[in-house]
Formats: structure tokens, C-alpha cells, sequence
């Protein structure tokens, strides 16, 4: 296996920003959302009162601020590279987050998951192979 030739540095960097964000942005809401509780279902001042209490959690807003910095990578990427490129490589996010939730959070990491996040390291770089070598 080896890098898409598209690859560069500067773009490798962007990804890996992307990625970075992102899974921030995800493990920062989780840790929001569990210091607020389940979101309530039975009327409509709860609801609201639970709105207001994310808008004021620091994970909260620190979740939709990454999410934020990641929109604004996301562009940049976007006028480097093909989306063709760009968009598979954003699927690395089902490799992050897991590995993150088990380090950070103490979520647990199952066997099947591992198999899952090898396959799709794989697939990643299989659909973002632009055939270079292939000309040969």
C-alpha cells in the first residue's frame, strides 16, 4: 500500500488537521453531553432548558468551535486537492473516533471494531489510489 501521489505534504497536513478537529469536535460533545444528561422528551421547557444548558457547556461549544476550524479546513482542502481525494480520506474519522473514545473516554475497543478500522484504513487508501504506478 502506498500514498496517492496527489498527496502532498501541505495536503497531508490538512487532512490530518481535519481529522484532528473532528474528532474533537465528537469526543467533546460526548463529554458535554454526558455531564448535561439525556435530553429530555417530555416537554417543552425541559427541552428548552436543556438547549440553553448545551449552549453554555464548555465541551459544547468547544465541540462546535472544532467543527467549526474543521468547515474552514475542509475548504482549504478542498481547493488543494479533488473531492474524489479529499472525501474518502475524511472516512478516517471511523478510525479516530473509536481509537480516541477508548483512550480519552474509557469506551471499550472490540475486537470486531479493530477489524473494522483496519479495513477501513484500507478501503481509505484503495479508493483515493489514483493508478499512478498503474501506467507502468
Amino acid at each position: 500500500m502506498r500514498l496517492p501521489s496527489r498527496l502532498t505534504w501541505d495536503v497531508i497536513a490538512l487532512i490530518a488537521l481535519l481529522l484532528l478537529l473532528d474528532t474533537f469536535a465528537q469526543i467533546f460533545f460526548k463529554m458535554g453531553v454526558t455531564h448535561l444528561g439525556e435530553f429530555p422528551t417530555t416537554n417543552l421547557i425541559d427541552i428548552f432548558q436543556y438547549c440553553v444548558n448545551m449552549a453554555l457547556n464548555p465541551f459544547v461549544v468547544g465541540g462546535v468551535m472544532a467543527l467549526f476550524f474543521a468547515f474552514i479546513t475542509w475548504l482549504k482542502l478542498l481547493s488543494k486537492v479533488d473531492l474524489s481525494l479529499a472525501h474518502p480520506m475524511t472516512s478516517l474519522v471511523f478510525v479516530t473516533i473509536p481509537l480516541s473514545a477508548s483512550w480519552l473516554l474509557h469506551e471499550p475497543l472490540h475486537w470486531s471494531q479493530i477489524v473494522g478500522v483496519i479495513l477501513i484504513v484500507f478501503g481509505v487508501f484503495t479508493v483515493s489510489d489514483d493508478g499512478a504506478s498503474d501506467s507502468h
